[in-house]
């Protein structure tokens, strides 16, 4: 991935997070900036975050502009170049953030085009969701299924072929990966460790699992791993931390929030209750 010219200040990055299709960054932005010059082998997603600009793009000579917002997006397809200026149209702080997607996670055929201003829901709220796992340090698996799902949002609203349902794992491939994924409850697992146990792209992999399961290969994980503290918390009296360490969490409050989310109370009003 090459970026060249961008003016703004890096506020946050998921760069030492090892996640590995997605890298998120946030940006601190100046009120006037370019013309300059940017180009990203990936997919790249730009979400306004904080003030008003006004953003305008070459094409040949003609420049063509937009309004941003908060909640405003911007799309550039991998491999493309853009000539950019903007500036401020209001006298808020300007913030951006930067989703940069792996081009593995793009189905097959499918072509983004450019696009200076979207209004999509999903994607606005899926960018959210990866600022708040950047923030929270959420591990590889959960930032690759909103990646994904980002990408097959996109890749369906252009109508590819590649964005319809898939085929299912058999019988053993998915016997293999939910025996690994038992396995190795207290370790962190990366989409592209379970495609690899299979022998498919992270992309087929993802689609493959969820037609397989009902559920994206990150919920089915945090579902063995429910049950799994379920039962420590009904059978030992290993300490909560002890038991959210042995589940794949880092701390006791990350696994409580998780568990209440599973069972409606705390891992402690769990266990006084059983």
């Amino acid at each position: 991935m090459t970026i060249g010219g961008l003016p703004s200040r890096l506020l946050e990055s998921s760069a030492g997070l090892g996640w590995r299709s997605v890298t998120v960054r946030s940006y601190a932005d100046p009120p006037v900036a370019g013309p300059f010059t940017t180009r990203s082998s990936d997919l790249l997603v730009v979400l306004v975050t904080a003030g008003r600009y006004r953003i305008e793009s070459r094409h040949g000579r003609a420049w063509h502009g937009a309004d941003y917002r908060p909640g405003s997006l911007g799309i550039t397809a991998p491999g493309n170049e853009s000539v950019l200026r903007w500036r401020s149209t209001g006298g808020a702080t300007m913030r951006s953030l930067h989703l940069h997607v792996d081009p593995a996670l793009v189905p097959d055929g499918t072509r983004f085009p450019d696009s200076l201003s979207v209004d999509d829901p999903f994607v606005t709220t899926s960018a959210r969701a990866l600022h708040d796992a950047l923030r929270d340090g959420a591990p590889d698996l959960y930032a690759d299924a909103v990646a994904q799902a980002m990408v097959a949002h996109l890749a369906y609203r252009t109508g590819s072929a590649a964005a319809r349902p898939g085929p299912r794992l058999g019988r053993r491939d998915l016997d293999a990966v939910t025996a690994y994924m038992r396995a190795n409850l207290a370790n962190d697992l990366a989409l592209a460790d379970l495609a690899g146990l299979v022998n498919l792209s992270r992309y087929h992999f993802l689609r493959a699992f969820s037609a397989s399961t009902g559920l994206t290969p990150h919920r089915f994980l945090t579902r063995l791993r429910m049950q799994a503290a379920e039962a420590l918390l009904r059978g030992t009296d290993h300490s909560v931390l002890q038991v959210a360490l042995a589940c794949g969490y880092r701390s006791a409050g990350r696994f409580a929030t998780a568990f209440r989310r599973e069972y409606g109370s705390s891992p402690s009003a769990y266990r006084r209750r059983a």
